[in-house]
This record gives C-alpha cells, sequence and structure tokens, in this order.
C-alpha cells in the first residue's frame, strides 16, 4: 500500500513540473517575434529629405564648325601694272604696316604712264596761252564770243587729262611729292614698289622672282599677297534644318577645339545665312571670335556650342537616384516614417543635381542621403 502512494505521488510530481516547464518556455518565444518586427521596420536616423526644386537651365545647340580669315579685316594684294618682278620683300608670317614694302615691279607700263603725265601737262600749259591769247583778241572784238567758248573747252579737257594721269600715278604708288621730279625729267624709272594697304599679318604668298605679273589679265586676278588680322576670326558652324528656329543673331557662341577641349573661344552670332546646302542641308551661322594667342587656324574644324536661351528644369540631387534593372527610381517619403519607390525619368545633368522629366513634383519630399539604408526595406 505504501509503494502505491509512492508511485501516485512521484507521478504528481512528474506532471506539475512538466506543466510549469510548458508554462515558462511560452513567454520566451515572444521577444523573438519582436526582433523580427523591428529589423523590418524603416530606420530613420541618418535619413535626410528635400522637395524637388527648378533650376535655371542654358539649353544650348552643339554642332560642328570650320574657322576662317576675317574677310571684312581681310586684303588681296593684286599687280597694280604688267611687269616682272625684280625683287620679293616679304614672306609669310611676316608682321606689316601700312606702306610696307613687299615687291618691286619693273614695267614698262609706268613708263607709259609717266609720258602720258608729261604730255598732259604740255597740253595744259598750250591749252592755257591759247586761252589767253583767245580773250585777248575777243576784248579788241578781233574774233567771235564761240572762240573763247571753245578755248574755255579745250582748256579744261588738258586739266581733265592731267588729273587722270596724276590719278592713274597715285594708283601705282607714285606719291605727289615726286610728280615735280617727273615733270622735270629727271624721274624716269620703271621700277615699282608694291606696298601693303593695311597691318596685318602675311598669311599667303604667290609670287617669286622673275614672275612676269599682269594687270587686268582676268576677272580673277592671281593673289600676289593675302594680308589678314589675326586678332579675331570667322567661325562658319552648321546649323540642320530642325534647328534653324532656335537660332537667331547675337546669340552667345562658344568655340572648342579638338585638341584641347578645356579652352573656349566665345563669340556671337553675326550672320544667318539665307540659303541651305543642298548637299548637307545645313545652314551656315557665323560668328567673329577673338583669336587669343593665334591658336585658330584657317580652315580647322572646331566645336561650336550656341546658346538658343534658357528654361526651367525640376531637379533633384544626384545622390537621391537610385537604378534598378537600369530603371532610375527615388524614394518618396509618405509620412510617418514610411517610404515608396517612385520610377522617375530622368534628363541632364544640372551642377550636382539632374532634372526629372516625370515621376516627382515640387511637392513630394525625396530621401537625399541615408536611401541606401532603405532600400533594403522599401520594396
Amino acid at each position: 500500500m505504501r509503494i502505491h502512494l509512492t508511485l501516485l505521488i512521484l507521478l504528481a510530481s512528474l506532471a506539475t513540473g512538466c506543466t510549469e516547464h510548458s508554462s515558462s518556455s511560452e513567454p520566451a518565444a515572444a521577444p523573438a517575434v519582436e526582433k523580427a518586427a523591428t529589423a523590418a521596420a524603416p530606420p530613420t536616423t541618418g535619413v535626410e529629405t528635400v522637395s524637388p526644386r527648378y533650376l535655371t537651365r542654358a539649353n544650348v545647340l552643339e554642332t560642328s564648325g570650320k574657322v576662317q580669315f576675317d574677310e571684312e579685316h581681310l586684303v588681296r594684294v593684286h599687280a597694280p601694272v604688267t611687269g616682272r618682278v625684280v625683287e620679293v620683300l616679304a614672306r609669310p608670317g611676316d608682321v606689316v604696316e601700312p606702306g610696307h614694302r613687299l615687291l618691286v615691279l619693273d614695267s614698262p607700263d609706268l613708263g607709259a604712264v609717266k609720258t602720258d603725265y608729261l604730255k598732259a601737262l604740255a597740253d595744259v600749259e598750250r591749252a592755257e596761252k591759247a586761252l589767253r591769247l583767245v580773250r585777248e583778241l575777243y576784248d579788241v572784238k578781233a574774233i567771235p564770243q564761240k572762240d573763247v567758248r571753245e578755248a574755255e573747252n579745250d582748256a579744261k579737257k588738258a586739266v581733265a587729262e592731267r588729273e587722270r594721269t596724276r590719278s592713274r600715278l597715285r594708283t601705282l604708288g607714285i606719291g605727289d611729292e615726286r610728280l615735280p621730279e617727273i615733270s622735270e625729267r629727271t624721274d624716269s624709272g620703271t621700277r615699282i614698289d608694291v606696298v601693303a594697304p593695311r597691318s596685318g599679318v602675311i598669311v599667303e604668298r604667290n609670287v617669286t622672282p622673275g614672275q612676269v605679273v599682269s594687270y587686268g589679265a582676268s576677272d580673277t586676278p592671281v593673289n600676289l599677297f593675302v594680308i589678314a588680322d589675326l586678332s579675331r576670326m570667322w567661325v562658319l558652324a552648321d546649323v540642320y534644318e530642325p534647328d534653324i528656329p532656335r537660332v537667331s543673331l547675337g546669340q552667345a557662341v562658344s568655340v572648342t577645339l579638338p585638341c584641347c577641349p578645356g579652352q573656349h573661344y566665345d563669340g556671337k552670332a553675326t550672320y544667318i545665312s539665307d540659303s541651305v546646302d543642298k548637299e548637307t542641308r545645313t545652314v551656315k551661322v557665323r560668328a567673329v571670335v577673338p583669336n587669343r594667342g593665334r591658336q585658330l587656324k584657317a580652315e580647322m574644324f572646331v566645336r561650336v556650342a550656341i546658346g538658343t536661351g534658357s528654361t526651367r528644369a525640376l531637379t533633384v540631387p544626384q545622390s537621391a537616384v537610385h537604378r534598378e534593372d537600369g530603371a532610375p527610381f527615388v524614394l518618396v517619403a509618405r509620412g510617418n516614417d514610411r517610404y515608396e519607390r517612385r520610377l522617375v525619368k530622368l534628363g541632364t545633368e544640372l551642377d550636382g543635381s539632374i532634372e526629372v522629366l516625370s515621376g516627382v513634383t515640387p511637392n513630394d519630399r525625396v530621401v537625399s542621403a541615408g536611401s541606401i539604408l532603405l532600400k533594403r526595406v522599401v520594396k
């Protein structure tokens, strides 16, 4: 009997222990569930949000172009008379001033013009003497008045011929200070100096000693020398037909060289062609650009950027933009530590920001810092 009671007491003790163990294990599982919920909540420490803002963006039309000499400050030197080149006194690269001697010509035409001038002087002297005599005869009623008028006309013609030959001598480089020597027959030489008509740099020479050059032989005479002002150059940019409405006179133009993209040569659009090139379907836009250090060379190909105005663009910081499988998105705050992914369409970069074409508005709050922590939990 005692053995039976002992067994009952042992069984009761075991049942009580199991019940206490089971009830004590249930509360131990609760902290594990709470920890998992905490890990799934979005972290807020270090997260910063900003509103998308509008920035002014300069619109630029980029194209290619070619450098040329400024035709308004370019002079082509032709032969003033037909003759043989005796001496060449200048070469390409020389900097010249007005009156600088370029070459010496030996021309029979110069001798002929001097002879014509001497004849014109003699005709003027003879006509003036005849006019004085006719007037004296008219005063004594020896001749009619019409003879006086004829003598006056002859004198005027002689003076006009003298002035014509004098002008011809000036075009040949014979100054007024040399006319007395010609009239006294002490200057009968046939050599003439061809001088620079303006200052600049000699960029082309097409003459050699002994060469015979002609005056008025064709409608396109040979350029003996080409003198250019290299302090500024023309840049002819090619603008395609769809972009023509974006271009207007006075717009800022920036030119860069392929070899030196960091150097800019700034100018303004001064001319827009009124015709379209039938081969390239482009319009020429001309800009005058200062030539610092003479780095711009004629016929050089350059990159041209034409400022076509400005527009306002909605932007977000670049740090706010993320990509997944190539699709850009941002994290938008929804309140109460809630965030959502929002796909966006991007435009161009603007000073550390990036243009957003669609997906957000200025009223949204976009995560700009700490978003790398949120990407893992915000889907």
